[in-house]
C-alpha cells in the first residue's frame, strides 16, 4: 500500500490539469491520467489530451497509451496504474481527470473485470441479433443464476455484458463482482474543482473553439477512414459526430461549433451531478482554494 495520493476530479474545462501542473512544481510527484477518453492515442486534439511536450515536462502517465480499436476499462486502467506506481515509489501520484469511476476505484470499490477483446464483443452481438433476448436470458440463467435474478430479460445492455464477460473470461459477473479492487493508498486527498456556472460555460465555449481550430477536424477525417463497425468509446467522443457532419457538408462551421458547445455543456452537467452524488470522500473547492489547500496539506 502506498502512503499518499492526490485526486483532482470535477467537470470538464475547470483547469484540473493546470492545477496538477502547479502542484507538481512544489511536490516530487507524477501525474496520472484519470480521463477515460484521454487514454486513447487517437482523436487526441478532440479529447484535449496533453501534448507530448507536456507529457514529458510534467511526468504525465497513462495518456494516449491505448491503441484503437482496443478498449480501456477501469480494471485495465487500474492495472496500469499499479505498474506506474511500482516504478515511481518515491513520488506522490497526482490523479487528474473527470472519470469518477477511475478515481473511485482507488478506494477499492470497483470489480476488476479483464479487458474484453473486440472480436468477442462483435461475435456476441452477432449471435444476439440472431437469437434475441429470450435465448440469451435462458443462457444467463444457466451460467449466472444469481445475476439473472438482478436484471430484466429486456435489459439488453446488461444481458449482453453478462454473456460477453462469461464467454471472454470463463467466469461470470457474479464471480467478478466479488473481486473488487483493493485499497491502494493509506491516505487520499480528493478534491473536486467547482466553478461558477457562467464561468464554466465561458471556459467550455473557449475550449470548443480552440479544439475546432486545432487539428481535431483533420483527426476526425483521418479516423473515419479506419473506423470499424464496432461499439467503441471513441465513436462517442464529445464533438465527434458534430465534426463528422461538418466534414460531410451537413452543418456549417458555426452550426458545428454551436452543437459542440451544447454537447460539452450537457456533459459537464452530467459530471457535476455525478461528483455531487457519488464520492463522499471528495472535498469541493474552486481552483484557488484547492491550490491553497493542497499546498498546506501535502
Amino acid at each position: 500500500m502506498y502512503p499518499l495520493a492526490i485526486l483532482i476530479g470535477g467537470p470538464t474545462a475547470t483547469q484540473k490539469t493546470r492545477l496538477a501542473y502547479e502542484i507538481q512544481k512544489e511536490l516530487p510527484s507524477i501525474i496520472i491520467n484519470s480521463d477515460s477518453m484521454q487514454v486513447y492515442n487517437d482523436l487526441t486534439s478532440l479529447t484535449n489530451a496533453p501534448s507530448n511536450e507536456e507529457i514529458r515536462k510534467y511526468s504525465c502517465n497513462l495518456f494516449k497509451f491505448i491503441e484503437y480499436p482496443e478498449k480501456c476499462n477501469v480494471g485495465l486502467w487500474l492495472t496500469n496504474v499499479l505498474k506506474v506506481l511500482s516504478q515511481a515509489k518515491e513520488k506522490t501520484p497526482i490523479f487528474v481527470g473527470g472519470t469518477g469511476l477511475y478515481l473511485e476505484s482507488l478506494y477499492g470499490k470497483i470489480a476488476k473485470i479483464p479487458e474484453i477483446p473486440v472480436r468477442v464483443e462483435t461475435k456476441i452481438k452477432k449471435l444476439h441479433k440472431k437469437y434475441g433476448n429470450s435465448v440469451f436470458f435462458r443462457k444467463l440463467e444457466q451460467v449466472d443464476e444469481v445475476y439473472s435474478k438482478k436484471i430484466s430479460r429486456n435489459d439488453t445492455q446488461r444481458l449482453l455484458r453478462a454473456i460477453t464477460v462469461k464467454i471472454a473470461t470463463g467466469k461470470n459477473l457474479t464471480y467478478w463482482h466479488g473481486k473488487v479492487s483493493k485499497k491502494v493508498f493509506k491516505k487520499i486527498i480528493y478534491l473536486t474543482i467547482s466553478i461558477d456556472r457562467g464561468k464554466l460555460y465561458k471556459s467550455i465555449d473557449d475550449r470548443c473553439l480552440k479544439i475546432m481550430n486545432s487539428n481535431a477536424v483533420n483527426e476526425v477525417s483521418n479516423f473515419l477512414k479506419k473506423k470499424k463497425k464496432i461499439d467503441h468509446p471513441l465513436h462517442k467522443s464529445i464533438g465527434f459526430n458534430v465534426i463528422e457532419e461538418y466534414l460531410m457538408g451537413i452543418k456549417t462551421f458555426k452550426e458545428s461549433l454551436d452543437l459542440f458547445r451544447q454537447e460539452t455543456r450537457r456533459y459537464a452537467k452530467r459530471q457535476i451531478t455525478w461528483f455531487k452524488n457519488r464520492p463522499k470522500e471528495a472535498i469541493e473547492m474552486n481552483f484557488s482554494d484547492a491550490k491553497k489547500y493542497l499546498l498546506k496539506n501535502i
